[in-house]
């Protein structure tokens, strides 16, 4: 009986010892290489690879012993999406004129506004030889007396128009000069097109205006999505104005505004070559959803929501930083292989110490971040636990670069936040800093942020920006283990506090 109480001491000092279960570095980082492996493609919205980082999770939430928290107690929360595939490197945009040929550069000289539909390994349509056709500002409304269309066969061409319409400005205009009409859109420009036979359509900032907006960035993050029926390329006007010489715009633009008569006309010996870049389609992704049930019965039905998205960029295309980089594995590791990491070694801890948690934990990981948020978006709409008992959402991106610090921000939250950041900084060996005051990061750019929108208080882990943020050279070699598994810990210490108050 001595023997065996002794041996029970013995056992019961070393399971103290060796203290409770949390994050481990070894495991953090077991996660990301897996998840940002070239076996996984990049994780691109809409592929096998994504489904494959899913499954990944998933199972590693039934490890840790949570249950599925999506509806008949699956793990699988879908959803269907647009997105949008980037074939590598084919993508090429020509203009032949007077025995010279200029290659427009995506993203520098040229961007697409519309793409055909196609399926998920249908190749990308291509245009050789088509030729071009200037037809003013691609309006026609018999209504106020012009029509860039009369006389005009544009049957299998090219049609290059001008941005807005006649007589900008002009309040005597029958245009109206001080609002654009309704023919004035890319869309009704795209609709005549395409309804009088054109393969394209190629739009140019109308001269009148000094600064061709064009090139301004944004599309690379918010494109426009609009499927118009024909491939429709937006083209600035001066690489435009070199590979075209015999067009004028300024002075085809002056003779319509004097007169309203078309000058539309085939641009002879001007032909185009177009290899699509983009192309559209709906597939169905999906958030993974496991649930902690909580210990308290008085609280277990609030919840607090812990996510971290796991899409990545595929393999570039317009969501790169290195656009020239578009076919190379963009892995992601920390965007956000990293906070998928932390994610699953929070479940795994969570799982093991569940009496820690009074309310219960919800632990999400959302597909089709990349796109815009939707997979948050989607969850909120369709919350495990309905938000009006959900306490607060705890999102980890880009967690994987911490060097000693972690950033740390709030959206939504009306009160309580400054005191618990406070305290945060004695339970932690990383340096605490707001990253809404620095960092370059957005508040709309989290996943908290579809919850802050819809009332639930929203807090943010982020390590930092970095260069290989959206690049190939986002790869696990360059992962702070160690700063990882520390922020999981300081987390799921967060959530536990989150879960008691």
């Amino acid at each position: 009986m001595r023997r065996t109480l002794a041996f029970v001491l013995l056992w019961a000092a070393a399971l103290g010892a060796q203290g409770p279960p949390r994050p481990t570095a070894s495991a953090f980082l077991s996660h990301v290489r897996h998840l940002a492996s070239d076996q996984l493609g990049g994780r691109g919205n809409g592929t096998p690879d994504l489904e494959r980082a899913a499954d990944y999770i998933a199972a590693r939430f039934r490890a840790a012993g949570l249950a599925g928290g999506a509806g008949g107690g699956s793990f699988d929360q879908p959803f269907d999406t647009e997105v949008r595939i980037e074939p590598p490197s084919t993508a090429a945009l020509r203009l032949a004129a007077g025995g010279t040929t200029h290659t427009f550069g995506l993203g520098v000289d040229y961007y697409p506004l519309s793409a055909l539909d196609r399926q998920p390994g249908a190749p990308p349509p291509a245009f050789d030889d088509v030729p071009l056709v200037f037809a003013g500002y691609g309006i026609s409304a018999p209504g106020l007396g012009y029509d860039d269309y009369a006389s005009l066969d544009v049957e299998g061409a090219a049609v290059l128009v001008l941005t807005h319409e006649p007589q900008e400005g002009d309040a005597r205009s029958p245009f109206d000069g001080r609002n654009l009409t309704p023919a004035a859109s890319i869309s009704a420009k795209a609709r005549e097109a395409r309804e009088r036979g054109a393969r394209l359509l190629l739009v140019v900032e109308d001269p009148s205006h000094v600064d061709d907006r064009a090139m301004r960035g944004a599309w690379w993050s918010d494109p426009q999505r609009d499927t118009m029926g024909l491939p429709v390329l937006r083209v600035a006007r001066d690489p435009l104005a070199r590979a075209i010489p015999a067009l004028d715009l300024e002075a085809a633009a002056a003779a319509i505004d004097r007169t309203l008569a078309p000058v539309s006309r085939p641009l002879a010996g001007a032909t185009l070559d177009y290899v699509e870049h983009r192309a559209q389609f709906t597939a169905r992704v999906r958030n993974i959803v496991g649930v902690l049930r909580g210990a308290d019965p008085s609280r277990a039905h609030e919840a607090v929501v812990v996510g971290a998205h796991y899409d990545h960029v595929g393999t570039g295309g317009e969501f790169s930083q290195a656009p020239e980089a578009t076919g190379d594995i963009h892995n992601g590791a920390d965007d956000n292989a990293s906070g998928t990491a932390a994610l699953i070694e929070m479940a795994r801890v969570a799982g093991a110490t569940p009496a820690r948690f009074r309310r219960t934990v919800v632990f999400v990981a959302f597909a089709g971040e990349e796109l815009g948020l939707r997979g948050s978006r989607h969850y909120v709409l369709h919350p495990t636990v309905p938000l009006e008992r959900t306490v607060a959402m705890v999102n980890l991106d880009m967690v994987g670069r911490a060097r000693g610090r972690v950033l740390v921000g709030a959206f939504g939250w009306r009160e309580g936040f400054p005191a618990l950041f406070r305290r945060m900084q004695s339970w932690t060996r990383l340096r605490l800093e707001d990253f809404l005051r620095g960092g370059g990061y957005q508040a709309d750019q989290s996943d908290g942020a579809s919850f802050a929108a819809r009332g639930v208080p929203a807090m943010a882990f982020f390590t930092g920006f970095h260069a290989d943020y959206h690049r190939p050279s986002d790869d696990w070699g360059r992962i702070d283990a160690q700063g990882g598994a520390e922020v999981a810990r300081l987390a799921l210490r967060v959530v536990e506090e989150l879960a008691r108050q």
